[in-house]
């Protein structure tokens, strides 16, 4: 294998580990605040100037719907935009 080959394929190996950490968010395979599931059963999601809470399973439909300020301490988001207790 040649030097020009070897620098090629660090390249790609490089290249590869970089996208894996946003492919791997955005695929939910770690429950982060950053990506698709967090730990507390909802996510804030960017919205303009403000944020949006909503919960884990959202589907994607009418952010308007859903709190702009954070479920109280031991409570999550419900499906409607509701604050609900957190199930055990």
């Amino acid at each position: 294998m040649t030097t020009r080959q070897k620098v090629r394929l660090g390249l790609f190996l490089v290249l590869g580990l970089f996208l894996l950490f946003p492919l791997g968010d955005a695929l939910g395979w770690w429950a982060s605040d950053r990506g698709v599931r967090g730990e507390a059963g909802y996510v804030e999601i960017p919205h303009g100037g403000h944020v949006h809470y909503v919960p884990n399973d959202w589907d994607g439909s009418n952010l308007s719907s859903f709190p702009t300020t954070p479920p109280p301490e031991g409570m999550t988001v419900d499906s409607d935009g509701r604050f609900v207790p957190l199930s055990e």
